[in-house]
C-alpha cells in the first residue's frame, strides 16, 4: 500500500475512534451517555482510488479491523428488508470470507426493517441502530440533521464518487459532504404487463383501455390507491404543489387541482373488480402481484422491479413487459401518469462501536460486484455506473420503462418528508376505492382540507 493512502487511513481511524468524555451523571441516576465514536467532520486528507480485491489493499483493510476489534471480536448489526434478507445474508458471507482473520472473530447479524422505517427507527434511538442501514433517499437530511449518520469514510470516498452516477451521488450528499453509499437506483414505479394480454402496445399509454382490455380476458389492472406513495403521483400530475426543503413540508392540495387528482382516483376505481384493483389487502402489494400473475388474474401491475423476478417467474421472461405510467383521465383529457423516483442508499450509525468496520461493510455491500449479484438475483437496477452499460441490465424492460418515466419522476427526497407519509394522502384513493369511486366533491375536499391540517399538526 502506498504511505499516502496509509497516512489518510491512519487520519481516518483516529478521527473515528475518538471518543468525547463520557458525560456525568444526571440527578436521576441514569448512566451517562457517551458521546458518538466517529465524528461527521470529514477529514482533509483524500486517499487514492482503491481495488477492494488487491492484496494490499485486503491486508491494510484486516489489519485496520484487527485495531479496532475488542477482546478479539467485531459484532455488526445490518437493518434490511425482509425482501433483502436472504440476498445481504449472502452478501454478508462473502465480505467474512474476504476479511476475515484469525485476529478477531467477525460477527454480522440481521435485524428486518423496511427502508420507509429505517431512518425514524435510527433517529428515535440512534445509540441502539444498526451500524449499516438500508434507506431512501428521501430520508437522509433527517438524519444528517439528528447527527445519526456517519460521511462516507474518505478512505472509500474516491471509489464512491468514480463508480455511481451523478443522480445518485448528489441524493446521497448534503452540504457538499457525501453521507451515504448509493445502493439500488429504482426507488419508483412504473408499469408491468403480460404481453400476451396486450399485444397492441398503444393500449399501454391509456389506463382506461388498459382496464377495458384486462375486463375483456377476465384479468385486472392493479394500482395501490390506498398507500400515499402511489397516489402522490396524481397530485403531481394535476400541478399540486408539494415540496420538502430546509425539513419543512409544503402540499397544497385543498384547491382545484387536488379536486382534480382526487375525481381522476374516484374515475378509475369505479372500476374496483371489473378490469381494476386498487387494495391488495392484508397480504400486501408485493406478495398480490406475484400470486396475481401467477393465477392469471393480473394482466398488468403499476409496482417496481422488486417485483420483477417474481413476475418473470410466474408468466416466463419472454412475456414480461414494461412501460413508463400511463395517461389517466383528469379535468376532461387524459395526462400522463406523474410518480416518484429516486435511489436506496447505505448509511453507516455514528454511534458504531466498529467504524471502519461498518464503512467497509457498508462499501462492499454498495460496491460493483454487490451491485451485479442484487441484480442477478433480486432485479434490482444498479446506480454504478459501468453496470448501467451492461448489455444483459440495458435490454431489461424494466430498465428502459424507468428511463421512460425518469421524466415524469419527482426526486422524493426533495419533494416528502416523514410528515408527509402520516397525513393522511393514502387515505383519498382507499376510500375512492372502498367507495367504487362514488364519492362527492365536498368530501373529497373535506379529506383534502384535514390532510393539509395533519401536516400543519
Amino acid at each position: 500500500m502506498a504511505r499516502k493512502t496509509k497516512k489518510a487511513v491512519a487520519l481516518l481511524l483516529t478521527s473515528a475512534l475518538a471518543v468525547t468524555a463520557l458525560a456525568g451523571c444526571n440527578g436521576g441516576g441514569e448512566e451517562p451517555v457517551p458521546a458518538p465514536v466517529q465524528t461527521s467532520t470529514p477529514i482533509e486528507t483524500k486517499v487514492e482510488k482503491i481495488d477492494l480485491k488487491a492484496p494490499e489493499v485486503v491486508k491494510y483493510i484486516k489489519d485496520t479491523m484487527a485495531s479496532e476489534a475488542k477482546d478479539g471480536r467485531i459484532v455488526l448489526k445490518v437493518w434490511c428488508s425482509s425482501d433483502d434478507m436472504d440476498f445481504e445474508k449472502s452478501r454478508a458471507e462473502e465480505f467474512k470470507t474476504l476479511f476475515g482473520d484469525s485476529r478477531y472473530e467477525l460477527k454480522i447479524g440481521f435485524s428486518e426493517k423496511g427502508e420507509d422505517k429505517a431512518g425514524t427507527a435510527v433517529i428515535e434511538n440512534p445509540k441502539k441502530a444498526a451500524d449499516v442501514f438500508s434507506f431512501p433517499d428521501d430520508q437522509l437530511s433527517s438524519l444528517s440533521k439528528n447527527g445519526a449518520i456517519a460521511s462516507v469514510a474518505l478512505y472509500y470516498e474516491g471509489n464512491v464518487k468514480d463508480e455511481n452516477t451523478a443522480d445518485s451521488l448528489e441524493v446521497s450528499t448534503l452540504n457538499n459532504e457525501l453521507k451515504a453509499y448509493p445502493k439500488t437506483s429504482d426507488n419508483g414505479y412504473f408499469l408491468y404487463y403480460d404481453k400476451r394480454v396486450y399485444t397492441d402496445e398503444s393500449v399501454l399509454d391509456n389506463m382506461d383501455e388498459m382496464i377495458k382490455v384486462a375486463k375483456e380476458n377476465g384479468k385486472n389492472v392493479y394500482l395501490e390507491l390506498g398507500g400515499p406513495w402511489y397516489t402522490t403521483g396524481f397530485f403531481f400530475t394535476a400541478g399540486c404543489e408539494i415540496k420538502f426543503e430546509n425539513g419543512k413540508q409544503t402540499a397544497k392540495l385543498a384547491n382545484e387541482k387536488g379536486l382534480a387528482a382526487a375525481r381522476a382516483m374516484c374515475h378509475i376505481a369505479e372500476s374496483q373488480d371489473q378490469g381494476f384493483v386498487g387494495n391488495p389487502g392484508a397480504m400486501g402489494g408485493n406478495a398480490f402481484v406475484a400470486q396475481g400473475f401467477d393465477e392469471g388474474t393480473l394482466a398488468a401491475a403499476v409496482i417496481g422491479t422488486w417485483c420483477g423476478p417474481a413476475i418473470k417467474k410466474a408468466i416466463g421472461v419472454d412475456n414480461v413487459g414494461a412501460a413508463k405510467l400511463p395517461k389517466v383521465l383528469m379535468d376532461g383529457e387524459y395526462k400522463q401518469l406523474e410518480s416518484f423516483g429516486g435511489y436506496k442508499l447505505l448509511g453507516v450509525s455514528v454511534y458504531s462501536e466498529y467504524p471502519f468496520s461498518a464503512q467497509t461493510l457498508a462499501y462492499f455491500f454498495s460496491s460493483e460486484d454487490s451491485q451485479k449479484a442484487r441484480y442477478e438475483t433480486r432485479g434490482l437496477l444498479p446506480t454504478n455506473k459501468a453496470l448501467g452499460e451492461d448489455p444483459e441490465i440495458k435490454k431489461d424492460p424494466a430498465f428502459k420503462a424507468l428511463e421512460d418515466q425518469k421524466p415524469f419522476a419527482h426526486a422524493q427526497g426533495t419533494s416528502v418528508g416523514s410528515v408527509y407519509w402520516g397525513a393522511g394522502v393514502g387515505d383519498v384513493g382507499g376510500k375512492a376505492v372502498d367507495k367504487h369511486g362514488q364519492r362527492t366533491d365536498e368530501e373529497l375536499m373535506e379529506q383534502l382540507q384535514g390532510i393539509e391540517a395533519n401536516m400543519k399538526a
